[in-house]
């Protein structure tokens, strides 16, 4: 077999994965991953809005 029909048949079966993948996942799956990251977005905004409310205390000598 060539070398060219070798590439030829490993670039259409990359395209034919990539295709398959994108007909695989739904578009409920993805509103899914955006919640999520939505939330976690939300998770840490909490956290460091109660880190910022906590009072600080100086650890120098002389403060």
């Amino acid at each position: 077999m060539r070398f060219k029909t070798k590439v030829a048949i490993f670039m259409l079966a990359v395209l034919l994965t990539f295709i398959g993948f994108n007909l695989m996942i739904s578009s409920a799956a993805v509103d899914l991953v955006k919640v999520g990251n939505k939330a976690g977005y939300e998770i840490i905004s909490n956290v460091l809005a109660s880190e910022q409310t906590i009072p600080q205390h100086s650890t120098s000598i002389t403060g």
